[in-house]
């Protein structure tokens, strides 16, 4: 007995090592496209652990290569008759002769498995697994769905299937499978909405969906998940008119006050269709003040116009005036409460930033502090707006301040950072440019990528225009009507900036130069001025991190204040392609794709 342990002790190691080389050695061989000498390692290995699928594979895939196909079949019937019960084995007997293009024999193969179904969910599985791992998605499919007659259920596998259907893109029965799982419950929902986006690239397959959707409605009168998923069908379409045609009708039908109405109306501001929000709070409005929304949607017009503005599609001066009276309309009517707050900092928006009434727009900052029930949140963002009307009033020390404190208040917060941002770009008006650099250096890695970009974008000006000589003149002169443009003093911004050539000839803020006179012309509402001058910018500097903010802004000057769709379109396109990794690539696709729908280009 004390000799066998010795021996055991002495050669097991030695097996185990030999066996573990021998492996190393296969993978090696294998990898470099040795097969002839792979097979031979992988034959002696599967001999020593036979249920081992990873020897399996690799001593097929030798055989394969070198062609040897009675070898290959041979291992695989014997791997089949010693695992009886494993349908991978079965399914690469059928494979096997694919290869060899016996085509009409190895379906035999596969349709005799499938025959042999029974009503085993663990058989049904593995077969369908097997089926997919020699890249035959349609026989998977079938297996599901013959288990699944066996079984007598209609939702059995179904997330299986739906995967699959997605796989070869077979949008028609991906829908149907859709439907059944939401009649065996409304949870989901959601989960259907996951699959069903991807048909919205062909209008057949939207119309087979909304064709369910309404055999559904007329089908299941009480179940409110298919009058949703039906809304749901013309938003994906960015159907809005749509949209609000079936919320309003399934709205009145449901006596619901408007709630469908409520919740249309915010994803067409999402998507700014302004027009069609509008629509959509007029018509919970006529319930009256006694309706349950009417608030929210009296609200919701103001935001609407509020947007509007702010976008540049409408700030006109009558536009503007009218939008302010009807907001201080609503305060007065319904007081300045911690509900109406995000009220009281618009309307000290458009003082402040379109009817350029500093002194207005500091009193409802300052009042929204002293408004019991604001968030602290909400109270920080509104200090951020009032330091800016101090800095647009002149008051630099106390807007600094401000920044100052909501930095502290916020640290590695997103908004800490931006007022970061906002204390760094004071500095920068204030010729402060050593300073300036410092804070926005470390902003670079900030965890919102548009405060991470502006800090980059300012950083890389201020070095390249302090590192190059010993003045920093023509940087301070330029910072200083870049405050002017964002003070509104535009005149004093352009006399700044026409005298440049002749101060500082030739230098390298010149595209910065273009770029705040484009921005200048487009606050004075001189389009064709605009339109050249970040024309000219692109043409010339091309190569500049300003190119990609110049076709941007163009591209908006055409898609919402000329409403030339076609302009803006191309716009867009060459913003895309010539500029991939912008930040600004996300929305121009967005908008690329909703004016193409439009021109049904």
């Amino acid at each position: 007995m004390k000799k066998l342990w010795v021996f055991l002790f002495f050669i097991l190691p030695f097996v185990s090592y030999s066996q573990v080389n021998d492996e190393e050695l296969a993978a090696e061989f294998l990898n470099n496209k040795e097969y002839d000498k792979a097979v031979i390692l992988y034959e002696k290995l599967l001999k020593r652990d036979y249920s081992s699928p990873y020897y399996y594979q690799n001593l097929l895939s030798c055989y394969l290569e070198l062609k040897a196909y009675d070898d290959a079949e041979k291992m695989v019937k014997r791997q089949a008759k010693k695992f009886p019960d494993n349908y991978f084995y079965k399914v690469d007997q059928g494979f096997l002769l694919q290869r060899q293009s016996k085509t009409k024999e190895a379906f035999e193969i596969y349709n005799t498995l499938l025959a042999s179904l029974d009503k085993s969910p663990v058989n049904a599985l593995q077969l369908a697994t097997a089926f997919l791992r020699r890249d035959l998605p349609d026989l998977s499919i079938s297996s599901y769905i013959r288990a699944r007659k066996a079984l007598k259920s209609e939702t059995v596998f179904s997330e299986n299937l739906l995967d699959l259907y997605v796989l070869t893109k077979r949008n028609k029965e991906l829908i149907t499978e859709c439907f059944e799982l939401i009649k065996e419950s409304d949870e989901h929902l959601e989960q259907v909405k996951g699959y069903l986006y991807r048909v919205f690239e062909n209008k057949a397959d939207i119309d087979f969906l909304k064709e369910n959707c309404l055999q559904n409605i007329q089908r299941f009168p009480n179940r409110s998940v298919f009058d949703d998923l039906f809304i749901w069908t013309f938003i994906q379409n960015r159907d809005f008119s749509g949209a609000f045609r079936q919320s309003l009708a399934i709205d009145k039908r449901e006596k619901g006050e408007g709630r469908r109405l409520i919740d249309l109306a915010e994803i067409c501001l999402s998507n700014q269709d302004f027009e069609m929000a509008v629509n959509c709070y007029k018509n919970v409005i006529i319930y009256g003040e006694t309706g349950n929304y009417f608030v929210n949607a009296t609200y919701g017009m103001l935001e609407t116009k509020y947007l509007v503005i702010t976008t540049g599609i409408n700030d006109s001066t009558q536009y503007v005036n009218t939008t302010v009276q009807e907001f201080n309309a609503f305060l007065n009517r319904f007081g300045k409460t911690s509900n109406t707050s995000v009220c009281v900092k618009q309307l000290a928006d458009l003082y402040m930033f379109y009817q350029h009434d500093i002194a207005k727009a500091m009193a409802f900052l300052e009042e929204i502090n002293t408004i019991p029930g604001v968030q602290p949140r909400f109270a920080a963002e509104s200090k951020l707006q009032l330091a800016d009307a101090y800095l647009v009033s002149g008051d630099i020390w106390e807007a600094q301040l401000l920044y100052s404190q909501v930095d502290k208040d916020f640290k590695e917060d997103p908004l800490g950072q931006e007022a970061k941002f906002r204390n760094a770009r004071l500095s920068y008006f204030n010729a402060d440019f050593d300073w300036a650099k410092e804070q926005l250096d470390i902003l670079k890695t900030a965890t919102t990528q548009l405060i991470s970009n502006d800090a980059i974008e300012l950083s890389l000006m201020i070095q390249e225009n302090t590192g190059l000589d010993s003045t920093t003149d023509a940087l301070a002169e330029f910072a200083k009507a870049d405050l002017y443009i964002f003070q509104n003093n535009l005149d004093k911004a352009l006399e700044i900036l026409n005298l440049f050539p002749f101060k500082f000839p030739k230098h390298d803020l010149d595209d910065d130069i273009l770029f705040a006179k484009a921005r200048i012309m487009e606050k004075k509402r001189d389009l064709p001025q605009a339109i050249k001058l970040y024309e000219a910018l692109v043409k010339l500097y091309g190569y500049d991190i300003l190119a990609d903010n110049s076709l941007y802004n163009l591209a908006r000057i055409y898609d919402f204040k000329l409403k030339d769709k076609l302009k803006a379109k191309e716009t867009y396109e060459k913003l895309i392609f010539d500029y991939n990794s912008s930040l600004y690539s996300v929305e121009a696709r967005k908008r690329q794709k909703i004016l193409k729908d439009e021109l049904g280009s």
